[in-house]
């Protein structure tokens, strides 16, 4: 069966021009976007991320998403970005919703403090001696 549709775009020298676009945001300290990669490339949004199943290719697309995020937070820490602007950037690029995250309860220990079965017990006995001597504190 032949494959149908349009060959890909994707070369070695998109590889090159992606890692370009990497350096000249590092250099320059500009945000990087994928989207503004796309135009660069000449092709659709969607295609970079389909190309994303190259190894080499992912791996630049990985590297871009961090250098934006470490970006977003750098300058809205620097009220370079409005912070509101970068939340939500954030969330919608990199997953970083707080709500989302998943929780695992921690296990706190005091030394020398009584634990909470020991301050019932004690609560339960202090009000049953007050409700045995009218006193009603």
């Amino acid at each position: 069966m032949t494959a149908v549709g349009r060959p890909t775009k994707y070369s070695p020298e998109m590889l090159l021009k992606t890692g370009k676009y990497q350096e000249e945001c590092e250099k320059t300290g500009a945000i990087p976007f994928i989207e503004e990669l796309a135009l660069r490339l000449n092709v659709n949004d969607d295609t970079v991320v389909e190309w994303c199943k190259h190894k080499e290719f992912s791996a630049t697309v990985k590297r871009l998403k961090t250098l934006q995020k470490l970006h977003l937070k750098k300058d809205a820490l620097e009220r370079k970005i409005h912070p509101t602007m970068a939340i939500f950037l954030l969330k919608a690029n990199h997953e970083t919703d707080e709500g989302s995250r998943s929780h695992e309860p921690i296990q706190i220990n005091l030394v020398g403090r009584p634990s909470l079965s020991q301050l019932y017990s004690e609560s339960e006995a202090a009000s049953d001696k007050g409700a045995n001597t009218g006193d009603l504190r």
